[in-house]
């Protein structure tokens, strides 16, 4: 799973009929101190995460382990929203 923050939208009006009602994000992955990292995913929403939300990412085959994925053309799902977030140990030490 990865980390990150929904940071936009990508609308596509024509797509595959399993994608028919699919909503698509643009996610950028976040250390787990939350700061970005440089690399973004495009996700198929599975939980009704918006703009600025933290959110749980699962890829691969993986991303189709959902209800609303489930043997659709989908390498990355938007499976969670994160409410909180602790880290225990600290390596900048």
């Amino acid at each position: 799973m990865v980390l990150g923050k929904v940071i936009g939208t990508v609308w596509s009006t024509r797509k595959d009929e399993n994608l028919v009602g699919a909503k698509f994000l643009i996610v950028r992955e976040l250390n787990l101190d939350l700061t970005p990292k440089s690399s973004t995913v495009i996700a198929v929403d599975s939980v009704g995460a918006g703009i600025g939300e933290t959110v749980l990412v699962a890829q691969g085959s993986s991303a189709r382990q959902t209800t609303f994925t489930k043997n659709k053309p989908v390498d990355a799902v938007i499976m969670a929203i994160v409410d909180k977030l602790d880290v225990a140990i600290n390596d900048n030490k």
